[in-house]
């Protein structure tokens, strides 16, 4: 099994749990998961979808994180987000257009956001379509 080392093993679990989340939100959403934790030379893609009402490939960067209390304020999970990140992203697409199976489809860079509550409340999920671009 795989752990990252700079993440507790608590983390990891919502890390995944995140993942699967976001990925049971989107195909319900109309999306097919072609890949999950794509390993390109620049990075990792979180889950690579098509978007089948616009045939639009989709880069799926999933931020989970754990409350103790969904209802209270907090920082959302997107704001981990930095340009250095949106930078990966954006390298990671151009990435994905020049392979031959992706070339001649628009591509687009999405995050979706997860919040884990401490209770059995359902989790929150907010997904921000297209908010990574080059420009």
């Amino acid at each position: 099994m795989f752990w990252r080392r700079d993440h507790p093993r608590r983390d990891i679990s919502v890390w995944r749990r995140g993942e699967r989340v976001a990925e049971r939100y989107l195909r319900r959403n109309g999306m097919r998961v072609l890949a999950r934790n794509l390993r390109l030379p620049h990075g990792e893609i979180d889950l690579l979808c098509l978007e089948r009402r616009t045939n639009t490939i989709v880069i799926v960067e999933v931020k989970s994180r754990l409350y103790d209390d969904l209802n209270a304020p907090g920082i959302d999970p997107s704001a981990s987000i930095t340009g250095k990140k949106r930078a990966k992203l954006v390298t990671l697409a151009k990435s994905i257009k020049k392979m031959p199976q992706y070339h001649t489809r628009a591509i687009r860079v999405d995050v979706v956001t997860v919040r884990f509550g401490r209770e059995k409340q359902a989790p929150e999920i907010r997904h921000y379509p297209g908010c990574v671009s080059d420009s």
